[in-house]
């Protein structure tokens, strides 16, 4: 099964996805299954992973439903309240549901330093972890430093960081930062890496599939092809072009240097790592 392990879905409102400018039209509609299965097809995939792009439980159950309409979507990464004083009571109600694979936070817009060391959204990792569920890990490059500290208590939660940390490609800003700290990350064998989201950490329009691979050369050699899948960010990855262009980028890189592990980058470790039957 080829898979790609990062995508969403969207009806489109401005009090909703506020994220989304003005200057990113192609963005400002909304995205359903029916929009992604032919796309999918073309592009020699089976599957995906549905993420929220909203943080609300109702964002969690409307994906669910997403996915029990929708065979093609294997999987669901939604939003809980991590750091709820009653977040098993939370999570009973979706006791027995093995569409919903694990949670994700967007870490990335919380202004408070230290926000994901807090005791509370510790704590609520934990009890994830305890329960079975797997967490995307979604941080800007400066973030890094915390989520280190952040690993260090949370051995036993499986964890996939989104997007290498977001990087600033486009300029190349920090690349030994960024580098140094995604190797003492993959150090934790419970972490596991998406190549996605990179276009548009890059020039969006004027890109080049060369610009990633210093990126992909890290990713690569630290994290092994045992560790890293891939995904798309559709429908966000269209700021940076269409999904063939965007898929090409890892593609092209892995057909040149890890040919022989296609079909776990594609597929097979997103599988593993979300417990996909």
């Amino acid at each position: 099964m080829k898979i790609d392990s990062h995508q969403h879905f969207w009806q489109f409102t401005e009090e909703d996805y506020g994220w989304i400018g003005e200057d990113q039209s192609v963005l400002r509609r909304d995205f359903f299954p029916q929009d992604l299965k032919p796309v999918l097809a073309q592009n020699n995939l089976d599957a995906c992973i549905a993420v929220q792009a909203r943080q609300s439980d109702i964002e969690t159950q409307w994906l669910l439903e997403l996915a029990q309409q929708n065979t093609f979507i294997k999987g669901v990464v939604g939003w809980i309240d991590i750091a709820a004083d009653n977040l098993p009571e939370q999570l009973k109600q979706y006791q027995g549901n093995k569409l919903l694979k694990g949670f994700r936070h967007v870490l990335q817009d919380e202004p408070e330093a230290g926000f994901m060391l807090r005791e509370k959204f510790v704590r609520g990792l934990k009890i994830l972890a305890e329960q079975g569920y797997r967490y995307d890990l979604l941080i800007f490059a400066n973030q890094l430093p915390e989520a280190l500290q952040l690993l260090k208590q949370l051995p036993d939660l499986p964890i996939v960081l989104d997007h290498i940390a977001k990087p600033d490609i486009k300029t190349g800003h920090n690349f030994a930062d960024w580098k140094t700290n995604i190797e003492k990350l993959s150090q934790y064998a419970n972490v596991m890496c998406k190549v996605s989201g990179m276009v548009t950490e890059a020039d969006c329009q004027n890109w080049q599939a060369e610009d990633f691979y210093p990126y992909l050369d890290v990713i690569f050699g630290n994290f092994g092809a045992d560790r890293v899948m891939y995904g798309s960010d559709w429908p966000v990855c269209l700021l940076g072009g269409d999904y063939s262009q965007i898929k090409s980028i890892v593609q092209a890189y892995v057909n040149a240097n890890y040919k022989a592990d296609f079909d776990k980058i594609f597929g097979l470790n997103a599988a593993k790592f979300y417990q996909i039957d």
